[in-house]
């Protein structure tokens, strides 16, 4: 069955002749890979890394991380992160993390569509954006929230703050009020969690 569907690209390769290799990941897959034949062709400067697709793919109803991409086109273009070196730079932390943690196979739309708004402020990285922190903050925080590793916080306020920042990456709207330093000491504990569940950095 042919199918379409929305893909960030994380990660891409040369493949054989003038193929490529793109590793990211899809809302309704998770960590999903596609070989694009003459992806890299001056013809067909379609598949770049921190670039939404819509990608055109064969399904056969059997679970698998490769597949092979029909067609893709560019639905949102964020390479303009690539203008900010601090922001390229946790740009490609993120997408490590993604890219080592996330399961194939399984449905991620939380973290999808938060690495969407994530990506959007790291893009724009001005006053109105958010800080290289929250970015940080707001992903890990959806990641864990969706693969049940978030715990409860130790108080109704605290676990209603974590749902309205989960919300906010979903949605791109503003966080949840709270002090600067406050994301600091947030990000700490969610590196903690990181490595109680043996993720990778």
């Amino acid at each position: 069955m042919i199918i379409s569907g929305s893909f960030i690209v994380l990660d891409k390769s040369p493949y054989r002749d003038s193929a490529l290799l793109l590793r990211g990941i899809s809302p309704d897959y998770g960590r999903i890979s596609f070989i694009l034949h003459g992806g890299q062709s001056a013809k067909t400067p379609v598949a770049d890394i921190f670039r939404e697709l819509e990608i055109e793919f064969e399904d056969k109803n059997i679970p698998q991380e490769l597949y092979t991409a029909k067609k893709a086109d560019i639905l949102t273009d964020f390479t303009p992160v690539a203008e900010h070196p601090k922001s390229f730079r946790m740009a490609g932390r993120i997408a490590a993390f993604l890219l080592g943690n996330m399961p194939p196979a399984v449905p991620q739309p939380y973290t999808y569509d938060t690495l969407r708004s994530v990506l959007a402020n790291l893009a724009l990285a001005d006053e109105n954006s958010w800080s290289l922190v929250q970015c940080a903050v707001v992903i890990k925080t959806a990641f864990l929230y969706e693969n049940g590793m978030l715990p409860e916080g130790g108080s109704p306020e605290q676990n209603e703050f974590l749902e309205n920042l989960v919300a906010a990456g979903i949605d791109n709207s503003p966080l949840p009020d709270c002090p600067e330093k406050y994301f600091d000491t947030l990000n700490e504990w969610l590196n903690s969690l990181i490595q109680y569940h043996q993720l990778k950095r």
